[in-house]
């Protein structure tokens, strides 16, 4: 599954796709924020215009950090639900 080069693992798109549970479009956006700002994203080396390899170690902690939506929305199910004005009746 992992590419060794240099000593250090390495991971495709698809492969890390399949190893962090999400779309190979957030791991493309994952990667394009550790070029703007580092440290925020993924790392991985570009060997083409969209061919990268991506560091397992890397995957692993995005991994752990990513929340499901259900989690995410938790807060939302201890909230009270809003209350609504009762619908006014129709006059015939």
């Amino acid at each position: 599954m992992a590419h060794q080069i240099d000593g250090q693992a390495y991971l495709t798109i698809a492969e890390a796709v399949e190893f962090m549970g999400c779309t190979d479009g957030w791991i493309r956006q994952l990667l394009r924020r550790e070029e703007e700002t580092p440290g925020s994203g993924l790392r991985g080396k570009r060997l083409g215009a969209r061919l990268w390899l991506i560091s397992l170690e890397s995957a692993r902690q995005q991994r752990d950090a990513l929340t499901t939506r259900a989690n995410a929305k938790k807060h939302i199910a201890k909230r009270p639900a809003a209350r609504r004005k009762k619908a006014a009746k129709r006059r015939k």
